[in-house]
């Protein structure tokens, strides 16, 4: 069965490309602007089939399935989001994937945006167009075991507390142990959640980020936006 993430990654392999591949897999005339088709062509690459061009074609049919909200703030990774911005009358204007949720926003990968491109970008819920988001048929995932700090490290403040991050520019968030010199993926609120509950029963700590430093709320807890040169330094525990 296929996941968000799966989706997600399918079209995280595109980005910075262009239409090509979409007008081809639909097929669509070049020039056709193809946000939608890009959406159908990575669900169904993935196992979902689908086949719109017209974002609200799409929506319609999730909604006469109960499959939508208008509630953009409930969004998960892997739904999809229409975009109102009064330029295509009766209809929507733009569809993306969600990425992840910060506190007053939405990361999303898009398709046919700043010259025809595949790209990651950041929306406000308030301003930014999200009108209302649908979740396709994924497998219903199990739910994630999120690290546990090891054991013997456990009575050393220096080693068990814990420091979430960010990189400038990427929604993706990691647990990072300064005094392993790791770092986790976090792949949900839910996780990072958590992590976090898991770290405090174990007697650690999030530590706050320098006063210097530019700071997300995400899931209620401080993300250190860091340089990506800086975090990328930090190895990903596998």
């Amino acid at each position: 069965m296929t996941t968000a993430q799966q989706v997600l990654d399918f079209e995280g392999a595109r980005l910075g490309q262009g239409g090509d591949e979409t007008w081809a897999w639909y097929p669509l005339p070049q020039g056709t602007a193809w946000c939608m088709a890009f959406q159908s062509m990575a669900l169904s690459s993935c196992g979902i089939p689908t086949k719109w061009a017209w974002v609200s074609a799409c929506f319609d049919t999730y909604r006469s399935e109960g499959r939508n909200s208008y509630d953009i703030r409930t969004a998960q990774p892997g739904d999809l989001v229409a975009f109102e911005w009064g330029s295509t009358p009766n209809g929507y204007d733009h569809v993306a994937m969600i990425i992840a949720l910060t506190a007053t926003g939405a990361w999303t990968r898009n398709g046919n945006v700043n010259g025809s491109k595949v790209q990651d970008l950041w929306f406000p819920f308030d301003g930014g167009g999200m009108a209302e988001i649908a979740r396709p048929a994924y497998a219903t995932p199990t739910p994630p075991t999120p690290p546990t700090p090891p054991t013997h490290i456990l009575g050393d403040d220096d080693m068990i507390d814990r420091f979430l991050a960010r990189a400038e520019g990427h929604p993706e968030v990691f647990l990072v142990a300064p005094g392993l010199g790791f770092r986790w993926h976090l792949t949900s609120e839910e996780r990072l959640r958590s992590a976090v509950h898991i770290l405090n029963s174990f007697g650690g700590k999030i530590l706050r980020p320098p006063a210097s430093a530019k700071v997300d709320i995400i899931a209620g807890q401080p993300v250190w936006v860091m340089n990506p040169a800086d975090l990328a330094m930090i190895p990903v525990a596998s």
